[in-house]
């Protein structure tokens, strides 16, 4: 999939009741936008994520740390780099299984489904017959589900990723919220 471009969308485990919407460009990189209660954006290029301040502070609470964004800091994003690549966004897991009596149609496609092994996260991937071609996949982590759709594939897609002055580090990020 990294060489093919592609859109998906659907809800997702990281924050209950949000949404996410992802583009994938293999000349752009990857823009990823999460609504709902907790809304902002991820980009990622050659293998470093920007992720939106607030975001990043919605997900470090999850974890437990208490974080508030300064109003000055709310259009910065916090970097990251991952030798990972930007596909750790979107790539099947080389854990998978087979799953035949989970196949199906999926908008009227064949699917074969692959899926993790059980444990309390579990994703089944839907890829459509004949194609090798992610188009569905149902997650469940923690006890929250999502279901996010592949399409477009092969459109592009423009983006721009954020400017070096909008950008800062993680320990630059902690050491603007005082911690």
């Amino acid at each position: 999939m990294s060489k093919e471009s592609f859109h998906a969308s659907g809800t997702t485990t990281a924050f209950p009741g949000a949404t996410q919407e992802t583009w994938w460009d293999p000349q752009h990189g990857l823009h990823m936008r999460v609504t709902g209660t907790v809304s902002g954006d991820v980009y990622c290029k050659d293998g470093t994520s920007y992720t939106s301040a607030p975001l990043f502070a919605a997900a470090l609470r999850q974890r437990g740390q208490s974080i508030t964004v300064p109003n000055r800091l709310a259009d910065t994003y916090v970097t990251s780099t991952t030798t990972s690549g930007c596909d750790m966004y979107y790539r099947i897991p080389e854990v998978v299984r087979a799953a035949p009596d989970r196949d199906r149609l999926v908008d009227g496609r064949r699917a074969s489904a692959f899926e993790t092994p059980a444990g309390s996260t579990q994703d089944v991937y839907f890829l459509e017959d004949g194609q090798l071609r992610l188009i569905l996949v149902e997650s469940t982590r923690s006890g929250r589900t999502s279901t996010t759709s592949y399409d477009s594939f092969g459109k592009p897609s423009s983006f721009e990723m954020p400017v070096a002055g909008r950008t800062m580090s993680v320990e630059q990020f902690r050491a603007a919220i005082g911690g």
